[in-house]
């Protein structure tokens, strides 16, 4: 029986491991796109239950669209790309959201500028406008409400939003611009109804309400960076993502490629194959009805050989591909040279007979 083998166990690495998992099942799935810090989770809408979230503003940082590094503000836009790659990753766009050059975006313009562009293509890539933001869950607990981040589009929050805002606008004084801030700021009620299709929730309609208490510095300390959470490949990244199926294909073997290649071809022409038979069993059906009537015509013709001096001459005339036709006049026409020897026979017996009476 051999040794047993010595394990070489670093301490504490199960107990690191555990941790890492019991953090991200706190946080909860999210988008590849975002890189939380540490301990920090997502929110998202679980029902069509009237939902009331008090978004925390957070300070700006680089980069962000709407406002000023440095200053308080509440959401960060952005817009990605999905169905990218063989996993149809979502990726953010560099070109919309920062600025920079996006391969994606390239490629996309290509397809529009062939006439026989991929639209199916160009719709699945084409960039879809999100928001970030900094929340609380009002229906957890008043000794346990994190801070928490929600990811949503906008058709599904933003559009809902932006009419709030623009249905409390009366002036420069008088609008709800300000309603997250830290003091005498409001939370939002929420209407929630099923997404399109049935996926997720959307918000129908937000409703200001006031705040029973300012935010203290804890929570707002606890609000996120928006803009640095952002993973923004760069353009090579992307680049090679976006064509990752072509980079598959040319690390296969030639022979493995070959064989796909062929069985595709195979399968196509079979394809074909399929729909000539069914073209070539309609024009042979054609061709012996055809056959028939000239079967036909050939008994009725060997009938009037036997009468009609002038049917054979027509029939001498006639192509000479048909091989039964050729050995009916053969033998009408023997046929015919035998009754005419017999007739000279019997003309030269009557004309004997005759002198011979004489």
């Amino acid at each position: 029986m051999g040794k047993r083998r010595k394990r070489k166990v670093k301490r504490g690495s199960v107990a690191g491991a555990t941790r890492k998992r019991r953090e991200a099942a706190a946080q909860g799935d999210g988008p590849s796109f975002l890189a939380l810090p540490e301990g920090v989770g997502f929110f998202s809408l679980k029902s069509t239950k009237a939902a009331r979230v008090d978004v925390i503003p957070y300070l700006v940082g680089k980069g962000n669209p709407r406002a000023d590094k440095g200053v308080d503000y509440w959401e960060r836009t952005f817009y990605i790309h999905r169905n990218v790659g063989p996993n149809n990753d979502w990726v953010v766009c560099p070109a919309r959201t920062a600025k920079k050059k996006c391969p994606i975006c390239e490629f996309i313009n290509q397809l529009r500028e062939d006439e026989e562009g991929n639209e199916t293509l160009i719709e699945a890539l084409k960039t879809s406008r999100r928001m970030i933001m900094n929340v609380i869950d009002m229906s957890e607990d008043k000794g346990d409400r994190p801070v928490r981040v929600w990811e949503s589009s906008h058709a599904y929050f933003g559009k809902a939003m932006d009419e709030a805002l623009t249905s409390q606008y009366e002036d420069d004084e008088d609008n709800m611009d300000g309603f997250c801030d830290a003091e005498d700021g409001n939370y939002l009620k929420m209407v929630v109804e099923k997404g399109y299709n049935g996926k997720g929730y959307s918000v129908e309609r937000v409703d200001f309400k006031p705040r029973r208490e300012d935010l203290d510095e804890e929570t707002l300390d606890a609000a996120v960076c928006l803009d640095d959470i952002l993973i923004i490949k760069n353009y090579d990244e992307l680049k090679e993502l976006l064509l990752q199926d072509d980079a598959d294909d040319d690390d296969e073997p030639k022979s493995k490629k070959k064989k796909r290649k062929s069985s595709k071809k195979k399968k196509d022409e079979d394809e074909d194959f399929d729909d000539d038979d069914d073209e070539d069993e309609e024009e042979d059906d054609e061709f012996d009805e055809d056959e028939e009537e000239d079967d036909d015509d050939d008994e009725f013709d060997d009938d009037d050989d036997e009468f009609d001096d002038d049917d054979d001459e027509e029939e001498e005339e006639k192509p000479k591909s048909k091989h039964k036709r050729k050995t009916t006049k053969k033998k009408t026409t023997k046929k015919k040279t035998t009754k005419k020897k017999s007739s000279k026979k019997k003309t030269a017996k009557k004309k004997r007979g005759r002198k011979a009476r004489k």
